[in-house]
């Protein structure tokens, strides 16, 4: 039985916390695990003091991997302080909070049971029978092209929401409205993405991407000004998008022209 690879700490050289929770966590599985391996900022660097610990544990077959499910509620790991089930995410997925205050994500799989390459990179921990080391480079997540071909359908369901939104504005149902607002927001976010040659707009780290100042201005609270005010600056941001793009759009200028009006007058 192989020892826990080095490399799988190399992006906490300044945090011994989580290096020393990260290897407890691995060596209390590895008797019984025939491979482990770590993913997100573990595996792809960045990571500071607020990251998670993504680790996958790799159990020989099913009915290891049931049992030592069975046993999570007394996995004698390390100081911790919280824990719940999350396999409402996916299967046998739970998460620990351990002192002074470093999240663990551990995810029990078998060989036959691997990841996809959406939540790559990912970094061997340990490999007993080689597949993991056969899996993990090409598990990385697909290059995708920006697509634009949505685009024009997208524009017209967007005024036809400005629409529905203004209508229920009137009524009153300021609440509802706010808290649908982010179907209307998706739209600005993810032209805003491609225009930055970005496939999608990430909800994660999106400050490190880009500038949210405007954005961080489209959500409202359930006020009938705030929410005339969410509405205006979603049409600008709206407009100056597509100002940039010479698409065939099908939602007239005066059907704009008119919208727009509307939304003025609430």
């Amino acid at each position: 039985m192989g020892d826990v690879r080095e490399s799988v700490y190399g992006a906490m050289a300044e945090l011994p916390e989580h290096r020393r929770v990260l290897g407890a966590v691995l060596e209390f599985f590895r008797p019984r695990a025939v491979g482990a391996f770590v993913s997100g900022s573990v595996a792809r660097g960045g990571m500071d003091g607020e990251s998670d610990l993504d680790i996958g544990i790799v159990l020989p077959d099913a009915a290891v991997r049931d049992a030592v499910w069975g046993e999570r509620w007394d996995w004698a790991i390390a100081p911790w302080f919280h824990r719940f089930d999350a396999d409402h995410v996916k299967p046998y997925f739970v998460i620990y909070l351990y002192e002074p205050r470093i999240k663990a994500d551990i995810s029990l799989y078998t060989p036959d049971e691997l990841p996809d390459g959406e939540g790559g990179p990912y970094g061997v921990a340990w490999d007993d029978d080689g597949r993991l080391d056969d899996w993990a480079p090409s598990a990385v997540p697909a290059e995708r092209a920006v697509d634009w071909s949505p685009a024009v359908h997208e524009e017209e369901r967007f005024w036809a929401w400005i629409v529905y939104c203004l209508q229920h504005v009137r009524r009153g149902e300021y609440y509802s409205i706010a808290a649908d607002f982010d179907s209307l927001r998706d739209i600005v976010e993810q032209w805003h993405a491609r225009l930055a040659g970005h496939h999608a707009f990430p909800a994660r780290r999106t400050e490190t991407l880009f500038d949210t100042t405007e954005l961080a201005q489209l959500f409202p609270t359930p006020d009938r000004a705030d929410l005339k005010r969410a509405l205006l600056k979603l049409i600008d941001l709206h407009d100056h998008q597509r100002a940039q793009l010479n698409l065939p759009w099908r939602t007239t200028d005066i059907a704009r022209a008119q919208i727009r009006h509307w939304v003025t007058e609430l």
